[in-house]
């Protein structure tokens, strides 16, 4: 899964648990992060984890494989509300570009 295949579950928060049930995420977490492999980008495949594995770290490696953390879930639903972007009209797209631009130079 991309971030614009994620989009879709961030902003119709209903579908997330769906989402959790086909990854084997717990709920149970304290948190749950998202993370891009190897790096920030459209193209980077999308994981998510729970807190108590990565210790919050940006950067994170397992497997041999690095992660990069956008935002946690919570606060990336938060942010689609604050930058008003969730039901203003914006591509899948857009809103990514925007979460990633903001990771990268204003959090």
């Amino acid at each position: 899964m991309k971030l614009t295949d994620l989009i879709d579950y961030l902003t119709r928060v209903k579908q997330l648990e769906e989402l959790y049930q086909k990854y084997n995420v717990s709920q149970d977490s304290e948190a749950l992060l998202i993370y891009l492999q190897n790096k920030l980008s459209l193209q980077s495949p999308v994981i998510i984890f729970e807190i108590e594995e990565t210790d919050d770290y940006l950067v994170f490696e397992k497997d041999g494989v690095k992660y990069e953390q956008l935002f946690s879930v919570n606060h990336t639903i938060e942010l689609l509300e604050d930058l008003e972007l969730k039901d203003n009209g914006h591509s899948n797209l857009e809103i990514a570009k925007r979460l990633l631009k903001y990771r990268k130079n204003d959090a």
